[in-house]
């Protein structure tokens, strides 16, 4: 007998790193979750270019912190993990809509926004939108899948009005073109055909690819 299971709200400090200042003009905010084992303030690094000055990312950082090897050394996060997964899934989603609320708050004025999720973190960025309280203008899947468990009908009527992309390296060591054409017939039996980006490159963000992936999905095309 494993003994019976008890849960309660606590209040946690989190942390979400800006590219630049949020007060400065900016044409629109994206929203970039991190993969696994990455942190917030390293991901950053990947969006200051000056071909993308003018979008203000926000990276948030995920609760679950750990050692990326043994016991010391560097440190890594995730969103979740299988154990206890819905409440940390419910935990997220709400930790990222109190991020995106406090920054529409601190720009100089409401700016159209979108979501950028790596690896893991593309998975979080699908169920951030399916069950945010906020709309968003588009999203990026980048070198991640939609997961197989998100409730479809209920993502079907918040992404419909938003620019969905999908973006994956030629060279990617994670997702074989089979798993990729899999995963795309996957998400057309649900009513779903997100426009397709490939670039030469593995499982990584590079600054060329990212600036056509923003030209894509931008309000302002």
């Amino acid at each position: 007998m494993s003994g019976e299971a008890h849960y309660l709200k606590v209040e946690k400090t989190a942390r979400y790193y800006s590219s630049g200042p949020l007060n400065a003009p900016y044409e629109g905010v994206c929203f970039c979750l991190h993969g696994y084992g990455q942190l917030a303030q390293f991901f950053m690094r990947r969006f200051q270019h000056k071909a993308l000055h003018k979008t203000l990312f926000i990276a948030p950082e995920g609760f679950h912190r750990f050692y990326l090897q043994k016991s010391s050394g560097r440190v890594g996060a995730s969103w979740m993990t299988k154990e206890d997964r819905l409440n940390d899934i419910s935990d997220y989603v709400r930790f990222l809509d109190t991020v995106y609320m406090q920054v529409q708050q601190k720009l100089a004025r409401p700016l159209p926004a979108g979501v950028l999720g790596f690896s893991q973190g593309a998975a979080t960025a699908c169920r951030w939108v399916a069950q945010s309280e906020y709309s968003f203008d588009y999203l990026i899947n980048w070198a991640g899948a939609f997961p197989p468990d998100l409730n479809f009908e209920q993502a079907h009527s918040r992404l419909s009005p938003m620019r969905v992309l999908m973006a994956l390296g030629n060279a990617d060591e994670f997702i074989s073109e089979e798993k990729l054409q899999s995963h795309l017939a996957f998400l057309k039996e649900r009513g779903f055909s997100p426009q397709l980006l490939r670039f030469t490159g593995k499982h990584d963000l590079y600054e060329d690819p990212l600036w056509e992936a923003l030209q894509k999905v931008s309000v302002n095309r």
